[in-house]
């Protein structure tokens, strides 16, 4: 029996003033990075104009979803996320929505700057980040400063775009090229693991992010590849396609059960395909197919696996969550595995670095 990978889920990516570090080989850059890149490229490329984009990353193949007011829009947002490093593929499945009439809000730039400047001071999430506004020209705000995190950088852009009448958010922050492991750890002060530390803002969506991914691959009756996750201030916008009323209520579900979470807009697409050829493969091949998919990839093959009714358990340690959720894709991956369990830990020595 041969794996097939089998990466459904989309994701849109977009690459901006940060750079992968030299060196740094394609596959080495999470999806997660990709990701938060992606956003930033989105969120402050003029011609761009919505807030209401989702993007989603898995295996370095991106999708893109939600709403804007142009096929010149659309065809901008695609394009740009083809340029980040690392990106193998963009999904466009962003809608074309006619702009209506909104009320216009009309502030001055110095009510601009009073009000962005006080979010930003406001948001304890970014504490630790030095981020000001430069500049609003025309409610086109400018932002610089240190981040001490990508995702803090995006925090940022996102918190300045939220004011109302801001048109356009530039950025001169400069924030680090790689997206910390911490950021995305579910065993280290994430939300589900009972840590007594506060976890607020980018830090927090990235771990619900994270956590709710690893429920959708545990549950059978989700076609979790098929599913794409992101989170913006606790709410979860679920999109991509699933067969049956059953698994859109069962991923919504399961999205619900991950702590932090607020909210779940669930955007998934019932798609009755046509009825796929059951596969049936005792335990001990299905172990020889995952342990033959996780021995793929370099990084993942340490990983010990067990089989029991069609299930994947998976033990042993790795280096980084990004791995974590690669062997998950990867054990899903094969034809005839039910669910996935993950029993994964993160390497000590990764933990001190």
């Amino acid at each position: 029996m041969r794996a097939t990978a089998r990466y459904a889920m989309a994701v849109v990516v977009a690459g901006w003033m940060i750079s992968v570090p030299p060196g740094l080989a394609a596959t080495a850059v999470s999806d997660a990075w990709i990701t938060t890149k992606t956003k930033i490229v989105l969120f402050t490329t003029k011609g761009i104009s919505s807030n209401a984009i989702n993007v989603d990353t898995v295996d370095g193949m991106v999708t893109l979803h939600g709403k804007v007011t142009s096929a010149e829009e659309k065809a901008r947002a695609a394009e740009e996320a083809r340029k980040i490093e690392g990106v193998k593929s963009v999904q466009n499945l962003l809608q074309l929505v006619p702009t209506r009439h909104a009320k216009t809000v009309n502030a001055s730039d110095s009510q601009l700057k009073v009000r962005v400047t006080k979010s930003l001071k406001n948001d304890r999430s970014l504490k630790d980040s030095s981020i000001a506004v430069v500049s609003i020209n025309d409610g086109v705000v400018l932002l610089g400063g240190t981040a001490t995190s990508a995702g803090d950088h995006l925090r940022a852009i996102q918190i300045a775009r939220a004011i109302p009448g801001v048109r356009h958010v530039e950025t001169e922050i400069k924030s680090p090229d790689a997206l910390a492991d911490q950021e995305l750890r579910r065993d280290r002060g994430s939300p589900t693991s009972g840590a007594t530390r506060e976890i607020t803002g980018a830090t927090q969506d990235m771990w619900i992010t994270t956590d709710t991914k690893v429920r959708l691959f545990a549950d059978s009756r989700t076609p979790a590849l098929d599913i794409n996750v992101d989170t913006w201030n606790g709410v979860v916008t679920l999109f991509g396609n699933v067969p049956s009323k059953d698994a859109k209520a069962a991923a919504e579900a399961d999205a619900r059960k991950v702590s932090g979470v607020k909210r779940v807009v669930n955007e998934l697409q019932i798609v009755p395909g046509a009825k796929k050829e059951e596969v049936k493969a005792l335990d001990a091949d299905l172990k020889i197919a995952v342990k033959h998919a996780l021995e793929q990839r370099e990084e993942l093959k340490g990983i010990d696996v067990e089989v029991k009714n069609g299930v994947a358990r998976l033990t042993g340690t790795v280096e980084t969550e990004q791995q974590r959720l690669d062997a998950a894709i990867a054990a899903r991956s094969t034809p005839g595995v039910r669910a996935v369990e993950d029993d994964l830990r993160i390497s000590t020595a990764a933990r001190e670095k």
